[in-house]
């Protein structure tokens, strides 16, 4: 029988036994989970036989139920299962099977099941209680998915409540796990060792080229691997090739290079990533009989053991999914992985001999690098898994058992957008709306978006936006496109990527002829999958489907893409500008091709950000809208206000009533009669305190007045003294502007009566004791004393001046020591001090020696205290 790979180690048969690194624990495994509601911890390196071999010493060890094995990759499961299913002497489908994202394998009689974090939340909101479950096996939990860190504590909830039977096995490579074995008390800890060979690594740390304008910049990503795969074939025993790269993009260049390479021709090219096709990812990790080079994403980093492999070529880059709550955008941005992850991936050059891994940065860099991955609770969209889990009855999805709590901020865009959605009502409860949005296996706005479409009876347009959205885009610039699919009356961005992808489907998405017109046939491709996927969805929930057709649609498009993108809804700033004003008081750039770029509002589906010179957020796949349609939709989120706004150009405050959308100004109308006084005020003194207006008589003795009661507050707080903080002087500006409407009304504007007002008698008579503009010293003068907040007062005096005043001066009843600048005759400190003692005992006689030839008028006496 043909040997096979499996956890990284052959094995010699099917029908003989196999011993794997995570074999030594079993036993200890089995005791562990022989007890109904057992939790198992189970840390173990890449290549010990955990993804493989535990499912099936816990089906051995006698669980009667099903066992659910969950990992984060669609490849990972379905080649997992077909390994397990072949070590076991069957079939995919029988005892062992899967079951991913449109893509499923099993049957009644399954026993163990490998499926992918994102399906088992969709299983635990259809089966709360996972009837005939035995145990839950959460594979690569160090990956910190924001799916499976939820599983689980849904997991441990419905352990201590219906189902104290449940089994729990967490298994990872690289985690630090005593926060984890905290969170999961009470818990069995496991450690398994792994088998590898010794892995040279080497750092190629880029340097820069000459482009072709003749400017020096580092050369691309795909032109680095490559130069590294050709040094690394020239060492006979390289073995095969594995590359990592960010992402298909990259991939794709990369092979294109090797693939056309001299050097090269002896080796079978594989792309690898999980957009491909089952069969393609089988072909990149199954055997070969030329040496292979496999150009791949992050999916080869764990859970797949791709034999032969002794050489890994490492990018050190990923792309890594991210959101801004504060501005509600997703991002999608390539970034320097962990050292953890490094470490992964240089493992898998010694799975079977000693391997050699090529870094494609210095060593130095590598030192400065995160020790772990972000966890996804702290850098993605919430708002799915809000709905899910209000859908399952958690009412304070705050208090829920995060193994790391999400911040707040996160948690609060979430519910906002599913409350704009109509998923949830005012006081954030789940709505009928919200529960049947929860059912379907999409996220929340493209939930919102079918639904939107059933009701104005356009599913099939929406299910195409739903697909197109969701896709890489079918237009070969990334700029986006249409080109000769543009019409002049559009209204929407999708019809010309529908007649685009329309044109593709006729052309049978033949790469060579559909690129003639702009269009990539592979995301064209993708896309119809998608939408496939997505008319059959409908059709299952018997949903009405027709042809597509968006301008006969338009009023029905237009009121469903406002259910599902009311929070992406833009205006123009002006008629000249593709500059726009979003919800959420964003900002954006309207695509200069757009359909909606004429019309006075639009909603966009996508949101991207573009980093140069500066950062431009780019608003793409807009429809036109009206605002009538907003009305009819979203009647309570309207409302006119009436407030002031500053005239630039008169510099002075109007009154404006503006009609708003939530947050985003739609409408507004400037006048000078009718102007809020209040109002007014504050608009000039915000103006005041930012510098852009200048009160003249704000002066140096009022900055004073001003460091004077600070300083005073903080030093006698039992005088019960008003503090005089930054909202107390813009109050006080307030006040100094109010009645005024413009500038020239109060440049020229008193300002003590306002500050005497402040206090009362009895306060100021405590300020100017206590705090005194001018002090009298013990030798019969007066210094003026300077104040300045958070620093000690001073007084500056020519030493001759200070004669008599041996002690240090102080203020507040004695409390703050005054600091002293104690001067030259040409009145310059030379020394400052706060121990006038220790100055006349030891630092006078030392000035007195530096100066008093410089200056003999100034008396100089050898002791000015009188003293021998």
């Amino acid at each position: 029988m043909e040997n096979i790979r499996l956890g990284g180690w052959f094995l010699p048969s099917l029908d003989e036994a196999v011993r794997l690194p995570v074999h030594e624990i079993e036993e200890d495994l089995r005791a562990a989970v022989a007890s109904e509601g057992a939790r198992v911890l189970l840390k173990a390196p890449t290549g010990s036989g955990k993804s493989t071999a535990v499912p099936g010493m816990l089906r051995d060890a006698g669980l009667e139920g099903r066992i659910l094995v969950i990992e984060p990759r669609r490849m990972a499961a379905r080649m997992l299962a077909g390994w397990v299913a072949r070590q076991r002497g069957g079939t995919v489908g029988a005892e062992v099977g899967y079951a991913v994202r449109f893509d499923s394998r099993y049957g009644r009689e399954t026993k163990v099941i490998y499926l992918t974090d994102g399906l088992f939340q969709r299983w635990l909101q259809d089966d709360p209680e996972l009837s005939g479950v035995s145990a839950v096996v959460f594979d690569e939990f160090h990956e910190r998915r924001l799916a499976v860190d939820v599983a689980l504590g849904r997991c441990l909830d419905l352990q201590e409540s219906a189902r104290p039977d449940l089994r729990v096995v967490v298994m990872s490579a690289t985690l630090e796990t005593g926060g984890l074995a905290k969170f999961l008390e009470p818990a069995v800890l496991l450690e398994a060792g792994g088998r590898t060979f010794p892995v040279e690594i080497s750092y190629r740390a880029s340097k820069p080229v000459r482009d072709r304008s003749g400017r020096m910049a580092e050369a691309p990503v795909w032109e680095q691997v490559a130069a590294a795969c050709r040094e690394a074939l020239t060492d006979p025993d390289c073995g095969d090739v594995l590359c990592f790269l960010p992402g298909t993009h990259e991939i794709r260049r990369t092979v294109e290079l090797l693939e056309n390479a001299g050097w090269a021709r002896e080796r079978q090219v594989f792309p690898l990533y999980s957009g491909l096709p089952p069969a393609a990812q089988e072909a990149a990790v199954g055997p070969c009989r030329r040496g292979k080079i496999i150009v791949s994403t992050n999916v080869a980093e764990t859970s797949l053991t791709i034999d032969g492999v002794r050489t890994v070529i490492d990018a050190g880059l990923a792309r890594v999914s991210g959101f801004d709550p504060r501005r509600g955008i997703s991002t999608l941005l390539v970034q320097k992985i962990s050292r953890a992850a490094a470490d992964q991936r240089a493992g898998r050059a010694g799975r079977t001999a000693a391997g050699r891994c090529i870094r494609l940065w210095s060593e130095s860099e590598h030192a400065r690098r995160e020790g772990f991955e972000v966890p996804e609770v702290r850098r993605v969209d919430l708002s799915e898994v809000v709905l899910l889990l209000l859908a399952c009855g958690v009412e304070d999805v705050a208090e829920f058992r995060w193994l790391e709590t999400p911040s707040k901020e996160g948690l609060e865009r979430a519910l906002g957008l599913l409350h704009d959605l109509g998923a949830t009502d005012a006081e954030g409860n789940i709505t009928e709306e919200g529960k049947a949005m929860a059912a379907l296996p999409l996220e929340p706005r493209f939930a919102r978006l079918m639904m939107a479409g059933v009701e104005q009876g356009c599913v099939s347009e929406m299910a195409f936006v739903c697909a197109a959205v969701q896709g890489e885009g079918i237009w070969a610039s990334r700029k986006g496109g249409g080109g000769e699919f543009v019409r002049k009356d559009d209204f929407t961005d999708f019809q010309a990527e529908w007649r685009g992808f329309d044109a593709a489907a006729g052309m049978n998405f033949d790469p060579r002829r559909v690129s003639q017109f702009g269009v990539r046939g592979r995301g064209s491709r993708e896309l119809a999958q998608g939408f496939e996927r997505l008319l059959n969805l409908a059709s299952k929930r018997g949903w009405p489907t027709e042809a597509v057709d968006f301008s006969a649609r338009r009023e029905a498009v237009g009121h469903a893409m406002l259910a599902g993108f009311s929070d992406r809804l833009g205006v123009k700033v002006g008629e000249a500008t593709l500059a726009c004003r979003l919800v959420g008081k964003r900002k954006g750039k309207l695509d200069d091709q757009s359909a909606a770029k004429r019309s006075a509002a639009f909603v966009a589906a996508e949101i991207t950000e573009v980093e140069g010179r500066e950062v431009v957020t780019y608003l793409k796949r807009a429809t036109a809208v009206e605002l009538a349609w907003l009305r009819e939709i979203f009647p309570e989120d309207f409302k006119e206000v009436d407030g002031a706004a500053w005239d630039e150009s008169r510099r002075r405050v109007v009154a404006r009533r503006e009609l708003r959308f939530r947050d985003l100004v739609l409408e507004s109308k400037d006048s000078d009669q009718g102007v809020n006084l209040d109002a007014a005020a504050e608009e000039l003194a915000r103006r005041v305190l930012g510098g852009e207006l200048v009160l003249k008589k704000w002066d140096a003795a009022v900055e004073q007045w001003c460091a004077r009661l600070a300083c005073l507050s903080e030093w006698m707080p039992e005088m019960e003294m008003p503090c005089w903080g930054d909202d107390d002087k813009a109050a006080a500006v307030a006040q100094i502007c109010h009645g005024a409407t413009s500038y020239k009304e109060i440049k020229d504007a008193a300002v003590w009566p306002v500050l005497k007002e402040w206090l009362s008698v009895p306060q100021r008579a405590v300020l100017d004791s206590y705090a005194p503009e001018r002090l009298d010293l013990v030798n019969g003068r007066s210094a003026k004393v300077t104040y300045e907040y958070g620093k000690d007062p001073w007084i500056g005096l020519r030493v001759r001046d200070l004669f008599g005043v041996w002690e240090t001066p102080t203020i507040a009843g004695g409390k703050v020591p005054v600091l002293v600048h104690v001067q030259a005759p040409n009145q310059r400190a030379w020394q400052m001090t706060k121990d006038l003692e220790s100055f006349w005992r030891s630092g006078y006689s030392q000035m007195r020696k530096d100066l008093a030839g410089r200056y003999p008028k100034h008396p100089w006496p050898e002791d000015p205290r009188g003293e021998k």
